[in-house]
């Protein structure tokens, strides 16, 4: 891979990273003003789960789209990526996250009320950091397992990955959404904390997509042999 190539695809990372952190916590802004609660919250899944997929399809033969480093780091734990690139593709992943929040809070300065999209443990769950690790640990092992069967798994259907990976990001969203945000990605959650200044229990949305991530891979990777 020349230079030139690499940063092609730490920059597809970039974009895409920036998609998904710039059109899914704006949802929550919009939507959280303008509808009930049960169709808000299926409207913010479904944004969050249409910009994963149309990422997938625009440059997933560029990048793979990890667009989170809770999968970076688990495909590279199972040799399905470069170790030397996981490094290079967090990076991109943040500073599109990063230009994501920032740019939301200019455009819609009324995100204050929701703190422009950012993820904290919720009512549902009492407030606890704990719980919030465990749900967020559960949410991603749903989301890498379905990466690695749909995406990395080279039986799996041809052309399908992207449809799998966007709904069961949505579906995540409809149940995990009112308990800790939803986040599976720290990079999701890293722009909008940047923008609204809302670091409470930030660690949680690190260290509970990662674990649950790894452990998805894992046992993709030595139960069920993918294909290479």
């Amino acid at each position: 891979m020349s230079e030139a190539l690499k940063w092609q695809v730490y920059l597809a990372e970039l974009i895409g990273t920036f998609v998904l952190v710039f059109v899914g916590p704006m949802s929550v802004t919009v939507f959280a003003g303008l509808l009930e609660a049960p169709m808000a919250l299926f409207s913010i899944g479904m944004a969050f789960g249409v910009a994963v997929m149309a990422m997938i399809y625009a440059h997933g033969h560029i990048s793979g789209t990890h667009i989170n480093p809770a999968v970076t780091i688990a495909l590279a734990a199972v040799k399905r990526f470069p170790v030397k690139d996981v490094v290079p593709y967090i990076i991109f992943q943040l500073i599109g996250a990063s230009i994501a929040g920032l740019l939301h809070r200019a455009i819609l300065p009324q995100g204050e009320v929701v703190n422009w999209g950012a993820t904290l443990p919720g009512a549902a769950i009492n407030y606890s950091a704990g719980v919030a690790v465990l749900v967020e640990a559960v949410l991603t092992f749903f989301l890498v397992f379905t990466i690695m069967g749909a995406a990395v798994d080279k039986r799996a259907p041809a052309g399908w990955a992207g449809a799998a990976i966007g709904l069961v990001v949505a579906m995540d969203i409809w149940i995990g959404g009112p308990l800790t945000g939803a986040s599976m990605n720290p990079a999701r959650s890293f722009g909008p904390a940047l923008a609204s200044g809302a670091w409470i229990d930030h660690w949680v949305y690190w260290i509970g997509p990662i674990l649950g991530g790894l452990i998805a891979a894992f046992i993709y990777e030595y139960c069920f042999k993918p294909a290479k």
